[in-house]
């Protein structure tokens, strides 16, 4: 019985364990067929995921490189119209001016056959009566009537806007918004302001209607040839400096000239501080310590005052402003080394001629009485500031040849020349031109010239229109009347105290800095001991 039923447990522990093996081995062939279909599937995912990758890539490179292709087509299509514009621009300009010209030749020829007809007929009125000038005559008559005309004529068409070149950027735009008076006319004072001559002249003789009196402190500082550099400071008097302006006069000029100080004055009017640069040798108190004086285009004296007012205010905006020659001074020194832009916020020059050897060819012939003045400034500002050096200078120089020169090109070639130590004339003026220096000032310039300026050669206007309409933040403007460095306005005779170059370059000065990167002023005025007077 025992067996019996042992026998009996045997087959049913066997008929249950059929079931659990049948049980594992379909586990095993599930688990085997889902390990498969996983692998499939990673497989095909991954197969799908690279393929549409690989496609989405595609589409997106070939939408890249159409678009590249779109704006590339765009920049060079805007390329394009900027270059037709600035040329168009320079085209109008020069017609504008050619017809100018032919207008001028056709009055002032008119005005030649009216003199002569007078003559004429005044020498046939002697013979008859005996009499010259008979007012009650009609050749007298017709005369007077026609100075009158053209004298009007003058006045009248004396007063316009100025021109403006420049490249049109949003900046620029915003920068005109808050420089008004270049768009408005300007209005030269009514009686004899219309006559470059005149201007320049008046002002080279008199300087200005107003003589402000300025309070600055004269410094100095020693050069590396040892020569002695004075500058003055100008602060304002009731409020801290929003900027420092650093001004370069014109040829053998100093902060003693009225056209400085009436700058000056215009600038302490805006809160800015004003240093002015005296040319080494200009000064009529201050002897040479150096057998060396200014150069037209020697930047080093300038280099040594931004050094020295960058030192003393570290964290105020400069500004660079230069006149006439200055202005040739300032650009060079801009254009000359990069690092020194980044000290500016922005730059001026007026009435610089931006080629030298071209602005000698022009001072060397009679077109606009060039030879005249050519002469004046030799025996005025260059041998006078010669002359008060002698006893430094005709040790080295001839003094015979010197007082026996009678335009500037013979002061350069025995002066000059060997002062600075260049072989030829050509070589001192190509070295010394700011035109190849132009294209490298990335801060905003103005550049400003007189259409009557008897000194500057017509032609030099090319250099900065050309820039001006291609590259951003350069503006070049001219006025048609102005002479060198007058720019009077307002009145009748008189004319009022500041000019409108007084007021419309610190008005470009406040425009730029409100444009430029806000940064915090520092007005700590350090003690320096190379004070030397107070004015």
């Amino acid at each position: 019985m025992d067996v019996l039923v042992e026998d009996l447990l045997n087959r049913s522990t066997e008929a249950l364990r059929a079931p659990h093996d049948l049980l594992y081995r379909s586990s095993e062939a599930i688990w085997a067929h889902q390990e498969a279909g996983t692998a499939r599937l990673k497989e095909l995912t991954d197969y799908y995921s690279q393929h549409a990758s690989e496609t989405l890539w595609a589409h997106y490179e070939a939408g890249d490189a159409r678009l590249r292709e779109f704006l590339s087509t765009s920049y060079y299509a805007q390329a394009y119209a900027e270059g037709m514009l600035g040329s168009v621009s320079e085209h109008l300009f020069k017609r504008q001016r050619e017809l100018a010209e032919k207008l001028k030749l056709t009055l002032t020829s008119k005005l030649k056959i009216v003199i002569l007809l007078f003559l004429i007929f005044e020498y046939r009125g002697y013979v008859k009566t005996g009499k010259l000038f008979n007012t009650g005559s009609v050749s007298y008559i017709f005369f007077i009537t026609s100075c009158i005309a053209y004298y009007l004529h003058r006045v009248t068409t004396a007063a316009t806007p100025p021109l403006l070149f420049y490249k049109q950027t949003p900046w620029m735009e915003r920068c005109l918004e808050l420089c008004p008076k270049l768009r408005k006319t300007y209005h030269p004072t009514l009686l004899w302001a219309w006559n470059g001559h005149l201007q320049t002249i008046i002002l080279g003789k008199m300087g200005r209607s107003f003589n402000p009196a300025l309070p600055g402190v004269r410094r100095c500082f020693k050069a590396e040839d040892g020569g002695t550099v004075y500058y003055d400071t100008y602060d304002p008097p009731f409020s801290k400096a929003l900027a420092t302006v650093i001004i370069v006069p014109g040829i053998a000029n100093t902060s003693e000239k009225l056209y400085i100080k009436t700058f000056v004055r215009s600038c302490l009017g805006s809160s800015f501080r004003a240093i002015v640069l005296n040319h080494l040798g200009a000064l009529k108190d201050a002897p040479l310590t150096s057998a060396r004086i200014f150069g037209y285009g020697h930047t080093g004296d300038l280099a040594g005052l931004v050094d020295i007012v960058h030192a003393r205010y570290p964290r105020s905006k400069l500004l660079l402003v230069g006149f006439s020659m200055g202005g040739n001074v300032a650009a060079k020194f801009l254009g000359e080394d990069e690092e020194r832009q980044r000290l500016f916020s922005g730059a001026t020059t007026v009435c610089q001629g931006y080629d030298i050897k071209g602005s000698s060819s022009f001072l060397y012939s009679w077109e606009r009485l060039a030879r005249f003045y050519n002469w004046a400034i030799t025996n005025g500002a260059l041998k006078s500031t010669i002359n008060r050096h002698g006893k430094m200078l005709y040790n080295l120089f001839d003094q015979r040849t010197i007082s026996s020169a009678t335009c500037i090109q013979d002061i350069d070639r025995c002066v000059m020349m060997r002062m600075y130590g260049f072989n030829t004339l050509d070589e001192m003026y190509e070295s010394w031109s700011s035109s190849k220096y132009l294209d490298k000032i990335a801060v905003p310039l103005l550049t400003l010239n007189a259409a009557d300026d008897p000194i500057i050669a017509p032609l030099c206007a090319d250099i900065p229109i050309n820039l001006a309409c291609h590259q951003e933040k350069k503006i070049h403007v001219q006025t048609q009347c102005g002479g060198h460095l007058g720019f009077y306005k307002g009145g009748i005779i008189i004319p009022d105290g500041l000019s409108w170059m007084d007021t419309t370059l610190v008005e470009w000065f406040n425009a730029v800095l409100s444009l430029s990167k806000p940064e915090d002023a520092d007005d700590s005025d350090l003690w320096y001991s190379d004070d030397v007077s107070s004015e």
